[in-house]
């Protein structure tokens, strides 16, 4: 996925903060998708897979998902230290983890600029 913003995305369907920050996500995900400069990864931390399927096809979640299971038993959680959720990596065009836990409107702010860099590069 490099040359693209990436979103991980840590979260589980019994944990109220990670429902109610899914609306902001999608907002962002439906805004840059097409664009193909930005991508979602879901990866959810609940104990059953079927859960998770009905869950995102209920609320109209449509970027990838990985139920991955616990964050204690889960690889991809030990790998970015996830000890609970939610938890959100934004990572740049080069691979690094430019933000942490990003909220409400802030995800957008770092969108906006991270992907206006990428145009302005391609424009040299």
């Amino acid at each position: 996925m490099r040359g693209k913003v990436v979103l991980i995305d840590f979260w589980a369907t019994w944990c109220a903060p990670c429902v109610a920050e899914m609306p902001n996500i999608k907002r962002a995900y439906d805004q840059y998708k097409d664009s193909g400069d930005f991508v979602v990864l879901g990866i959810s931390v609940d104990n059953d897979p079927q859960t998770v399927s009905r869950f995102v096809t209920a609320k109209g979640v449509n970027w990838p998902q990985i139920a991955a299971g616990p964050s204690d038993l889960n690889p991809i959680a030990k790998t970015y230290y996830v000890s609970g959720v939610p938890a959100t990596f934004l990572i740049n065009q080069e691979g690094k983890v430019v933000a942490k836990d990003l909220r409400g409107n802030m995800l957008e702010h770092y969108l906006k600029r991270l992907i206006k860099t990428q145009d302005q590069h391609a424009a040299k």
